[in-house]
């Protein structure tokens, strides 16, 4: 995964948490500013961040120098790792949103997960293997259940 994915799988993260106008930016000249979305009556500026280590300061200051340019009133660091305790300080002072932990691979496990359970279902309504199928269905609620109990602990 590049960096310009990790972005467009932000914009969707974001249009699925109730942003509207979400747009990428152009990659280079972008001001620190790699997503624009809207919510709330409130223009937000986002940075992305894919990294294998905690996101720093440079970040909060990328993002807080965009909003300017793009004439934004609030941002948003968003990154698939954390954040270290300065970029957290730096944010909170200057109004930064922090989202740590958005996996680029979100939504391809629903798609996945859609696709296994509908086809379960659709094998037991035509009698065809059916303790396969409802073996598969239950196993699939079973796992997104646990996970969703996963996803419950990290928000905390």
């Amino acid at each position: 995964m590049n960096g310009r994915n990790y972005e467009r799988a932000v914009a969707r993260y974001l249009k699925n948490h109730g942003y509207h106008g979400v747009k990428v930016t152009k990659g280079s000249g972008d001001y620190g500013v790699d997503v624009l979305a809207r919510r709330w009556g409130h223009k937000y500026a986002v940075q992305c961040k894919y990294y294998s280590r905690p996101v720093g300061v440079s970040a909060v200051q990328q993002v807080v120098a965009g909003m300017a340019y793009y004439d934004c009133d609030r941002a948003i660091v968003v990154t698939n790792t954390t954040f270290t305790r300065q970029a957290k300080e730096l944010a909170e002072s200057n109004g930064i949103d922090l989202i740590a932990k958005v996996s680029p691979y979100n939504g391809l496990f629903r798609g996945f997960y859609f696709l296994i359970t509908t086809a379960a279902l659709v094998c037991a309504a035509v009698d065809y293997y059916r303790l396969y199928a409802i073996g598969v269905a239950a196993f699939m609620l079973l796992l997104g259940i646990f996970i969703l109990y996963l996803r419950s602990l990290a928000k905390k």
